[in-house]
């Protein structure tokens, strides 16, 4: 075997085996999510998940990157598919121009990284790159016809890639990250619903950690919400978002127990209610027993003597 044909087989490995470690991080994240749990810990993932609204990025990941395990298997293998390593062309640069946005919106928006998402990002760009060292000849996608590589693709994805990475600062919106280690709520001034919110908290010795609207109106908007009260909690490393006074009431009774606690207070206070009546009832008792004990007893039992009588004992 040639050097020239050993550096392709090289590349074909390193592409697979980036493949698989691409492949069961995000099979490692989804089945942790579905514990409860998460890889990525730091304050980016955490926002990054809120913004994931339909909880699919993770699926789209493996799904990507399954595809390329399986093309880059059987291109180990030199089974020719070429139509199938053509469209993964295609597909990792469609891949590279969206993490442009991805690591655009991380770096000009929210201000935070998310470690995990970098380390997935950079697995793409490196097989994007592995992509573009394989060999030159190849068929069109749509055509059986032999012609050279078309390097425009690798061109167009990496300037796309840039564009959008840039194309988030110049729109940019100013962006507080929340402290989310107790609940938060969002509030604004004069609003009746928000203050039996944090009248309610109050009463029942609940910390809320609050932001008035302004503060906070980039991520209202950018989660389109459009009322407030809002209240915002991380819990087993998801996020809570609840919207409007009684949701948010309902949800604080249920986590911090209120109902069942105001349940006992009132059985509590009825069973110490019914201990005082019969208390209560027990002394009448005990007033009117004593009452006829010291009554005076003008018929006096025969054979007996009454105390300090002056006259003899008859």
């Amino acid at each position: 075997m040639t050097p020239k044909t050993k550096e392709p087989r090289k590349t074909k490995l390193l592409f697979f085996l980036l493949s698989i470690v691409g492949l069961i991080l995000i099979a490692l994240e989804i089945y942790l999510n579905s514990q409860q749990k998460t890889l990525c810990q730091n304050e980016g993932c955490f926002l990054v998940h809120i913004f994931d609204t339909y909880n699919l990025l993770n699926y789209i990941g493996f799904l990507l990157f399954f595809y390329l395990t399986i093309v880059s298997f059987l291109d180990l293998l030199e089974v020719k598919f070429i139509w199938l390593l053509n469209l993964r062309t295609y597909i990792l640069a469609l891949a590279i121009i969206v993490e442009g946005y991805f690591i655009g919106f991380q770096k000009w928006i929210l201000n935070e990284y998310c470690s995990y998402c970098l380390i997935i990002a950079g697995l793409i760009f490196l097989c994007f790159l592995l992509d573009y060292k394989l060999p030159l000849k190849e068929k069109t996608l749509f055509s059986l016809s032999e012609s050279s590589k078309n390097t425009s693709i690798y061109k167009i994805a990496f300037l796309g890639c840039l564009s959008l990475f840039f194309a988030t600062f110049l729109v940019k919106i100013p962006f507080k990250p929340l402290e989310i280690s107790s609940p938060v709520l969002i509030y604004k001034k004069n609003c009746p619903h928000c203050e039996e919110v944090k009248k309610f908290a109050k009463a029942h010795n609940i910390f809320l950690k609050l932001y008035d609207v302004n503060e906070a109106i980039s991520l209202i908007k950018l989660l389109k919400y459009n009322n407030i009260p809002i209240l915002i909690y991380k819990e087993n490393n998801k996020t809570l978002v609840i919207e409007g006074e009684s949701s948010i009431k309902n949800w604080l009774k249920e986590k911090y127990g209120i109902e069942e606690k105001e349940s006992l207070e009132r059985e509590y206070k009825k069973s110490e209610s019914t201990e005082i009546k019969r208390i209560k009832k027990e002394e009448s008792q005990i007033k009117i027993e004593s009452g006829n004990l010291f009554k005076k007893n003008d018929n006096t039992s025969q054979g007996a003597c009454i105390i300090d009588q002056q006259d003899t004992c008859k």
